[in-house]
């Protein structure tokens, strides 16, 4: 296996029960640091989009539409969209949607 590939499945294995636990001091930093790895390869900017855009769809099944737009932003800010297939583009498009109508019919904060 491909050294970068490895070290990239490692550390989403890493980072995944940060995200569980809701270790968000731990998590970002680990997350951002996953993106920045092989930024010009296609296959891991394919891996990139997905994993972002399963914890926006976990994040909607908690009810934490902000998170899924947060990771789904981070995706469109982080990942060349050259890279990624239709099937991917229309995954984030349709979370994007999922996301902003939970947060527009969430009451207001008091």
């Amino acid at each position: 296996m491909d050294p970068v590939r490895e070290r990239f499945v490692a550390r989403v294995k890493a980072i995944d029960p940060l995200f569980k636990r809701g270790d968000l001091k731990a998590f970002w930093p680990a997350l951002r640091a996953l993106i920045g790895i092989a930024v010009d390869r296609p296959d891991l900017s394919k891996k990139k989009s997905h994993y972002l855009a399963s914890l926006a769809a976990r994040s909607l099944h908690r009810g934490d539409a902000g998170s899924a737009i947060a990771f789904l932003d981070l995706a469109d800010q982080s990942v060349d969209v050259a890279h990624l297939t239709p099937f991917l583009l229309r995954e984030r498009r349709e979370l994007r949607v999922r996301a902003e109508d939970a947060r527009r019919s969430r009451p207001p904060d008091p």
